[in-house]
């Protein structure tokens, strides 16, 4: 059987089956690594980022799309207040990892 087709030499077809099927899985594996599990390595490394340099004052909103101000955050418990209005100062606690990212206002150029 020749597999010469799919860039394998003659020279490796008539080795062993294990050497084979070696062959033709290591790439499919490193494909698999390289276009699924690293870009959620780096995601999830960019939320974690994120979510240690929330600070007071910073504008977020949650996985449940509540826009809030951070009004105390405390990583030990992972926890963090939101207060949602001003005019009667109510706050809500979430779990960190509810926060789905950063709000940043755009700059209005005058």
């Amino acid at each position: 059987m020749s597999l010469s087709f799919i860039g394998i030499s003659p020279l490796f077809a008539q080795g062993d089956g294990l050497t084979q099927l070696l062959l033709l899985i290591a790439p499919i594996l490193f494909i698999f690594w390289f276009f699924l599990v690293r870009p959620q390595q780096r995601e999830e490394d960019r939320r974690r980022k994120m979510l240690e340099s929330l600070k007071k004052n910073d504008k977020v909103y949650t996985v449940g799309g509540i826009i809030g101000i951070v009004h105390n955050v405390d990583h030990e418990k992972k926890e963090i207040v939101l207060k949602l209005d001003d005019s009667n100062n109510t706050k809500v606690k979430f779990l960190l990892h509810a926060v789905a990212a950063i709000v940043v206002e755009p700059e209005t150029g005058s």
